[in-house]
């Protein structure tokens, strides 16, 4: 179980803060993203993880201080981080992308799933040795991370109640749940997060700024749009077929990119198995389809088709309407999350190429 805000190791700190002001910060609000919050008071900023899905429920509390005496007074409390921090592991290409933007990339010593990561410093410090693959495939290197020691692990729980598996190193481990807001702008907003630890809060908010007012611009763009496609989103793997629930956050993107997702009316946010059979009755004159794919093979319809010979069967393999994203090539799953106003850009650029004559998209293009 991940230690909630109640932990009886908080008291004394929680106990120190009734007698201080909070103070406002301007330019730090949390305006999007429902999985954490932050308060300022005189020398501590207190930051609440919560579940995005559930506010209410309080994951965690870190208290962030710059001075040794407030440090000093609070040394039996493993949630009260001095700042700044030097050295850290970092087990998502999301929170490394964050970062990066930050200026923070010396800092990283650790990651996960190394043969996963695209980004280019961070490859070459793996192969210096500069930065240490703490986990692979499901597989946590408990010795590795007691010897590198990091001031804190940042982690992205599947499960928000279970603990990690190397929470018995008693690094502290802080989840990062940016995964599980159902906006893209909310996505996007936990750079503020990782920002806070570093003292950069600032700085997080002129990047987000810039981000929604982005954003925001091609969202009025798509609503003059003359019509709104229809659109189905991914293929079958493992005879299931996973599709975003239409409250998601793919489903936000689509609409607001002017389309009209297939499974908009569902009320889930997670994406859900369906039979092809269901999902063919469905969405078989959908006007477009949307996939991501990562593959050494040049993606066409030739590749499709070979894949599964079914797929030839949709209106929008037939008109050849699918929009590509080559996840590995063009770092996605790393970048994408901090850069929704390009993600949005290329859904419309595909959606309504009317509207973006000029425009070059950069992770998402209509398959030839």
């Amino acid at each position: 179980m991940i230690s909630c805000n109640n932990d009886p190791i908080t008291s004394d700190i929680e106990e120190y803060l009734k007698d201080l002001k909070k103070s406002d910060k301007p330019g730090c609000e949390v305006k999007y993203a429902k999985g954490f919050s932050i308060d300022y008071y005189d020398g501590i900023t207190k930051i609440n993880v919560k579940n995005p899905l559930d506010k209410s429920q309080i994951l965690n509390t870190y208290y962030l201080v710059k001075s040794d005496k407030l440090k000093s007074k609070f040394s039996g409390n493993k949630y009260v981080i001095q700042l700044p921090l030097e050295r850290i592991a970092v087990f998502s290409g999301t929170q490394i992308s964050s970062l990066l933007k930050l200026g923070h990339n010396n800092e990283i010593i650790g990651v996960s799933e190394a043969n996963y990561i695209t980004i280019p410093k961070i490859t070459e410090g793996i192969s210096k040795g500069s930065i240490v693959e703490l986990a692979s495939n499901g597989e946590f290197y408990v010795e590795t991370a007691l010897k590198l020691n990091p001031d804190l692990i940042f982690y992205s729980p599947y499960n928000v109640n279970e603990s990690h598996p190397l929470a018995v190193t008693n690094i502290l481990m802080v989840p990062y749940l940016d995964f599980k807001e159902t906006t893209p702008l909310g996505r996007a907003e936990w750079i503020k997060f990782n920002a806070a630890f570093f003292g950069e809060e600032n700085m997080a908010d002129s990047i987000f700024n810039n981000i929604e007012s982005s954003y925001n611009h091609y969202v009025d763009m798509a609503k003059t749009a003359a019509n709104r496609p229809s659109v189905l989103s991914d293929k079958p793997f493992a005879g299931q077929w996973y599709v975003p629930g239409g409250k998601s956050y793919i489903a936000q993107l689509f609409k607001d990119a002017g389309a009209d997702y297939i499974w908009k009316d569902d009320n889930g946010v997670a994406s859900f198995p369906l039979d092809y059979e269901l999902v063919f009755k469905k969405a078989v004159h959908a006007d477009f389809w949307r996939i991501v794919g990562s593959t050494n093979d040049k993606p066409s319809y030739e590749f499709l088709e070979k894949q599964n010979e079914l797929f030839t069967h949709f209106d929008a393999f037939k008109n050849k309407k699918i929009i590509w994203c080559d996840a590995r090539n063009t770092a996605y799953f790393e970048k994408g999350p901090l850069e929704p106003q390009v993600l949005l850009a290329d859904l419309i650029y595909c959606f309504h190429p009317e509207l973006m004559p000029d425009y070059q998209p950069v992770y998402y293009f209509l398959l030839n």
